[in-house]
């Protein structure tokens, strides 16, 4: 960083009481007094309209770049600046700090914290905010909204809400993301993780593993690294695979539900073992079938395999469905009827002993041969 280079300061929000007070009882004891003005500083700053020279900034707060760009670095650490560059140009985006309620919910922010004060400071700041408040024998007496004020609103108002709803997702799966969204905390799942890609993984383990919106939830306070923006999914994977599902009888034909809930049904209720899901993970992530073709192909496997999943069998077909583009239940339906009248007529085939009757002719051999090869 170069004091010529320029900068621009953007603020969303305002500091409340609450973060303020989070900012100096959790936050000053990591990033120290300098960076805390810094961020202070940065804070009381409008929203510029155009770039100034860091060397300007400098001057107002009396210090060197070299120091500068520490203390910037220090509020990266902590999420309470993001730093942007382009060619000479900075942009300093100011986050606000996490409630206490939040903050001791981030195991790094929490551990560090202890290790530089005390732990027996952390549990006197506990104490204080008292999260566990209990109004048990209050009476709510809120007044709820009345539905009634709504009575003249109208189709032509409800335009107004659609052209400005937030971007939305079709990604042709069971677990509506939308709906998942606009139930989850954006503390909890932050907005910079919400990218197609890892909204898509969400939403496919969920179709794989029945996974509701409650425990997608609470997984992803376990999956998400905050201190890397990042989900882990081979973890999240794995809470997947190791939960629970409820018993769902699913009515014969009906592939379009989540692929541990149709295996189930076909097991009458039996919990699938953990080599089972494997499999189940393996065909949608390996060979990009989507769950009503892996229902259909379940349902096949077992129906050919005494009612078991063989890995070479159905990872044979599934090969075979992924080369085909196979995309709904009704085409692989039909892929496996071929499959099936092929298994068929290779049984229905003559069997020739040779062995013992070496003086066949190569021609009869032959043509024996090439029957048993189509």
């Amino acid at each position: 960083m170069l004091g010529t280079e320029s900068y621009k300061i953007q603020i969303k929000g305002e500091l409340s009481n609450e973060r303020l007070k989070s900012l100096i009882f959790f936050y000053e004891p990591l990033i120290g007094n300098d960076a805390l003005f810094l961020y202070e500083f940065f804070y009381l700053r409008n929203n510029d309209v155009r770039f100034k020279e860091i060397n300007d900034l400098l001057f107002c707060l009396n210090i060197s770049v070299d120091e500068f760009e520490k203390r910037c670095n220090i509020l990266n650490e902590y999420k309470l600046v993001a730093t942007l560059k382009k060619g000479p140009q900075y942009v300093f985006k100011i986050r606000e700090p996490l409630l206490m309620e939040e903050f001791i919910k981030n195991d790094l922010f929490v551990r560090n914290f202890i290790l530089k004060t005390s732990g027996k400071y952390y549990q006197e700041l506990l104490a204080d905010i008292k999260l566990d408040d209990n109004y048990n024998e209050f009476e709510d007496i809120s007044k709820n909204f009345d539905v009634a004020n709504l009575q003249d609103w109208s189709k032509n108002d409800e335009t107004y809400l659609n052209n400005n709803d937030k971007e939305s997702y079709n990604f042709n799966t069971i677990f509506n993301v939308n709906t998942f969204l606009k139930n989850v905390s954006t503390n909890l799942f932050p907005m910079r993780l919400r990218t197609e890609n890892n909204l898509r993984q969400l939403a496919t383990l969920a179709d794989l593993y029945n996974i509701s919106y409650d425990k997608m939830s609470n997984f992803l306070t376990k999956a998400c690294k905050l201190d890397s923006d990042s989900i882990d999914f081979n973890y999240l994977k794995y809470m997947c695979i190791h939960t629970n599902s409820d018993y769902q009888k699913v009515d014969q034909g009906n592939y379009n539900v989540p692929c541990l809930t149709y295996l189930m049904s076909l097991q009458e209720g039996k919990e699938a073992t953990e080599y089972d899901k494997n499999i189940i993970f393996k065909l949608s992530n390996d060979y990009k079938l989507n769950p009503s073709v892996i229902n259909v192909l379940l349902e096949h496997c077992l129906k050919n395999c005494d009612n078991r999943l063989i890995e070479k069998y159905i990872y044979g077909i599934a090969s075979d469905l992924h080369r085909n583009d196979i995309k709904n239940a009704k085409q692989a339906l039909e892929r496996l009827d071929v499959h099936s009248n092929y298994e068929v007529a290779k049984e229905q085939l003559p069997k020739y002993d040779t062995s013992k009757n070496p003086a066949l002719n190569e021609q009869r051999l032959a043509e024996i041969l090439n029957r048993r090869a189509k």
